[in-house]
């Protein structure tokens, strides 16, 4: 019998979620995400398939993430503790929060690589937990402006659109004033 990553992961979420012990309306912690919910008010379901989709995103990090790379922090208290940290270890709790941000959506991110280069530019820009003065840091990743990373240092596809529209309706204006 062939076990794949699918049916490891599951089994793995099922076993974790078992061992709650709470009763019908007492306030749970997801055992993979820390994402708070009420047994027997919130559906398990969601609260499962947020921690498969986040442990998949993990393996594929894994994978897919520089080779030196720590896991993937999975929950707010670790994605802190990472970005508190510096070095390459800060670079993927600020690239962990951002995904998280995505509901995990590795394939519609940015990837590691592209993050940590337009995370490097905003640090630059900006000053960002002191990640401008990591010289290996600013090496590795050359700061390059990532389209649609927020000022808060997370990307977000909304953010693109909107400077787009307010670009637009710049020009608009500067049409309008001349006619």
């Amino acid at each position: 019998m062939v076990t794949n990553s699918n049916s490891l992961i599951k089994s793995e979420v099922d076993r974790l979620f078992a061992e709650l012990n709470a009763t019908r309306g007492e306030c749970c912690t997801n055992p993979i995400t820390a994402g708070g919910f009420v047994k027997g008010l919130d559906p398990i379901a969601t609260q499962k398939k947020d921690a498969i989709v986040a442990l998949h995103a993990r393996e594929w990090f894994a994978v897919n993430g520089p080779p030196d790379a720590p896991l993937l922090p999975l929950n707010v208290h670790d994605r802190d503790r990472f970005r508190g940290s510096g070095g390459l270890t800060a670079l993927v709790g600020f690239y962990a929060r951002s995904l998280s941000r995505q509901r995990y959506d590795v394939c519609n991110h940015p990837s590691f690589d592209d993050f940590a280069r337009g995370l490097m530019a905003l640090a630059k820009e900006r000053g960002l937990w002191q990640l401008e003065e990591d010289e290996t840091l600013m090496r590795r990743f050359p700061p390059r402006p990532l389209v649609g990373m927020t000022r808060s240092a997370y990307w977000d596809p909304r953010e693109e659109s909107e400077e787009t529209i307010a670009r637009l309706r710049q020009q608009r204006h500067r049409i309008d004033q001349r006619h």
